[in-house]
């Protein structure tokens, strides 16, 4: 069956009735006009894919996808108290119920096919109260015909628990991705996520969290380094409903040659939910004078006794540090990517797992330009 998401893109609908699409219509009028078929579910994987995520530190606790369709063949989890079912409307459902010894690894693999093809894949990720467990959700891409795909991702945090989501995309530039995750969090729960946002034709993130419960806090982080004719469009929806909940997010953003980013961070603090804490900053940078950065926070606020505080900026590389740095007699290609590489890892900072956080920062700095960049 379709997803409305296909038909919408299709038919053009998604341009003209979401606001919150305008950024990215001309990436998406690019899709519409593609005749896209089902991608095969059962599609081999190339031993370079299977080497980007069959990583030794989630081996025994790693589940894997194949455009969009569950491989039990790739997949490995033998961790007690995670129970992992199939709903009815495909729907994978993982119910986490004692503290995670391992991170528990989720990858995306989209392979592929002779003509352009799509495909779909739903999860929901339950945290029982009182749990704390660690996620690695990875999108990684095969290089061929263009591929689109959509993740529904729903995550429910129940009373004191805590979940830790990194979540790292990093596809080729055939490679189109729309994502939506939806968080809800009880009292006194807790959810850190990090994004990196590397590569893709298009790369689409809609990131809503409802703080339900008193006391819950969303500590949110994100990157993303575009080159090329890459396009990233990530959309924040966050609402505090009950009192004395907190929220603070930052994201990087980095855009080079005629690439294009777009970041929108909507914070609501709704009726009742006094004694809220939330804070938003957004910093990019612009490595080219053909590349492009839209950037909005907003604060909506019906609450009192509320602290609240947003800041947004585009520019270019700092010159007084690139100074600093060449009168240290380093070359100025190196003093610029050393800069570019610090602004970025600071959105990758709280990443606890040291591992995953070096090869997080590999990545980054293997996007930037190996050269002079215009000024």
């Amino acid at each position: 069956m379709e997803s409305a998401l296909f038909d919408e893109l299709a038919t053009g609908e998604v341009l003209e009735r979401a606001e919150s699409w305008r950024y990215s219509r001309n990436a998406v009028r690019a899709l519409a006009q593609q005749a896209f078929v089902a991608a095969d579910a059962d599609a081999a994987l190339t031993p370079e894919l299977r080497a980007q995520f069959e990583w030794s530190q989630t081996n025994g606790q790693r589940l894997v996808f194949v455009n969009g369709a569950f491989a039990s063949a790739h997949s490995t989890s033998d961790a007690a108290g995670v129970s992992i079912t199939h709903a009815p409307d495909n729907t994978c459902v993982i119910d986490i119920g004692v503290d995670l010894a391992q991170p528990l690894h989720i990858a995306y693999v989209a392979v592929p096919s002779a003509a352009p093809s799509r495909w779909r894949a739903s999860l929901a990720l339950r945290v029982a109260r009182g749990v704390r467990a660690t996620v690695i959700e990875q999108h990684l891409a095969g290089s061929g015909a263009d591929v689109l795909g959509v993740v529904d991702l729903r995550v429910d945090i129940s009373t004191r628990g805590a979940l830790d989501l990194v979540s790292l995309s990093h596809v080729v530039d055939t490679a189109s991705l729309v994502r939506r995750l939806d968080a809800k969090m009880d009292a006194e729960a807790t959810l850190r996520t990090t994004h990196a946002i590397f590569g893709g034709r298009l790369q689409r993130l809609d990131f809503g969290v409802a703080l339900a419960g008193e006391r819950a806090r969303l500590e949110s982080r994100g990157v993303f380094v575009l080159r090329g004719r890459e396009h990233s469009d990530v959309h924040l929806d966050l609402r505090h409903v009950a009192r004395d909940a907190a929220c603070d997010v930052l994201w990087r953003g980095v855009a080079d040659q005629r690439s294009r980013g777009i970041f929108h961070g909507a914070i609501t603090v709704e009726p009742g939910a006094d004694g809220s804490d939330a804070r938003l900053s957004s910093k990019n940078v612009l490595l080219s004078s053909s590349a492009e950065i839209d950037t909005q926070p907003v604060l909506e606020i019906h609450a009192d006794e509320v602290q609240a505080a947003h800041g947004a900026t585009v520019g270019q590389i700092d010159e007084r540090a690139l100074f600093y740095l060449r009168s240290r007699g380093i070359p100025l290609e190196t003093a610029r990517r050393m800069l570019v590489a610090a602004f970025c890892a600071e959105a990758l900072a709280d990443i606890g797992d040291a591992d995953l956080r070096s090869r997080i920062e590999a990545l980054a700095a293997s996007r930037l330009p190996a050269q002079e960049v215009s000024p």
